[in-house]
């Protein structure tokens, strides 16, 4: 498949997502709502292509890479309600032991380490500090030896590297 063919899919794809949302989003079948979202779709489907490297729409289009998607989904949320224990324990218990913990990921990618960042945040009780090649995190009780990114690292790489 060439080049040119390629990328044009890719535009098509990323079009047509955006479209999607924009109808579900607005929730209107009026002309003018779909001439609009019609517009805004493809001006924003140009600029990504042109001034980005966006590369969403090869997991979005990607039945193994959605696979992967919704079972990190569900581990996440499985870390999320022990991490909501784990600080609901330590607040009645008021046995924290906070520390700031330097992770070097496994990703090779920026949008790796950014989704690992990030997973890390949204669970209760850790804060991610720093992002670069290594990644900091505040943690509100940590014993020596814990991975924070176990489970982040190991369903993630399967998503977003």
């Amino acid at each position: 498949m060439s080049n040119f063919l390629k990328q044009s899919l890719r535009q098509v794809g990323t079009f047509l997502v955006l479209y999607v949302a924009w109808v579900l989003f607005t929730y209107s079948f009026e002309v003018q709502e779909l001439a609009v979202g019609f517009a805004v779709s493809f001006m924003v489907s140009v600029f990504i292509h042109k001034y980005t490297e966006f590369k969403v729409v090869d997991y979005i289009f990607n039945p193994f890479k959605v696979f992967h998607f919704v079972v990190y989904i569900i581990v996440f949320l499985v870390v999320e309600i022990q991490s909501h224990l784990s600080v609901a324990k330590a607040i009645i218990t008021g046995n924290i032991n906070p520390a700031i913990v330097k992770i070097s990921p496994e990703f090779n990618s920026d949008m790796g380490r950014v989704f690992l960042a990030n997973s890390i945040t949204l669970t209760p009780g850790t804060v991610s500090v720093s992002i670069g090649k290594s990644l900091y995190v505040h943690c509100l009780s940590y014993e020596n030896g814990d991975k924070i990114d176990y489970l982040f690292t190991k369903y993630g790489l399967r998503v977003a590297d």
